[in-house]
């Protein structure tokens, strides 16, 4: 079996789609979605491997991308603006089910955060701008600032650690290898289409 992860940028023409396999998708129920895969990212002297374990949530207004070494240990990975981090949050819209699909809409907004826990907001300017131009309703606007202000009380109060913990249970190694992102036309995909999607009108 294989979950679509359907993701939309408003500034995109399309939804990226993630095709992941079921050795890929560790929890799968009406709250919560986590998957991981096995990417090549450079570490230097770490190896050029790393597992990328995905959360989101039905809830809540974002997503965690969280990077681990082969040994199961959480890793930073260093940008091109090189400020290492080892989680990228993504503010986004709460994970909507359609079938076997998950998706949710990105709302600009990220929180890179360290290992020492040390965090930095960025992509702000993208964000007003998507609230200005009505790339996203003011509604999902509103979300977006109550989803950051929840995410950095998570990172605050030691949560956000404690999600990742509960499902170290499963093994990094195995993680499969990813398929290709796909291109899926927007109009395929209600649930993420703008003036339709549930969270346009704030009724998530």
């Amino acid at each position: 079996m294989t979950v679509r992860d359907l993701d939309f940028h408003p500034d995109e023409g399309y939804v990226r789609c993630f095709r992941v396999p079921d050795p890929g998708v560790l929890v799968n129920d009406a709250g919560r979605y986590v998957r991981q895969s096995l990417e090549p990212l450079d570490l230097g002297d770490v190896g050029d491997k790393l597992v990328l374990r995905h959360l989101a949530f039905s809830t809540e207004w974002f997503k965690i991308n969280a990077t681990y070494d082969l040994a199961g240990d959480l890793r930073e990975t260093r940008p091109p603006d090189g400020v290492p981090f080892a989680l990228n949050c993504d503010i986004a819209t709460p994970m909507v089910r359609v079938g076997g699909d998950v998706s949710a809409v990105d709302l600009f907004l990220d929180v890179l955060v360290g290992l020492d826990g040390t965090h930095r907001v960025v992509d702000e300017d993208e964000f007003v701008h998507a609230s200005a131009s009505g790339l996203i309703s003011p509604a999902e606007a509103r979300g977006a600032e109550r989803g950051l202000a929840r995410l950095l009380d998570w990172l605050r109060t030691g949560r956000l650690h404690e999600l990742l913990d509960d499902v170290s249970f499963a093994p990094v190694t195995t993680a499969p290898e990813p398929l290709p992102v796909a291109r899926t036309p927007l109009s395929e995909v209600p649930s993420v289409s703008p003036g339709i999607r549930p969270s346009w009108s704030g009724t998530e």
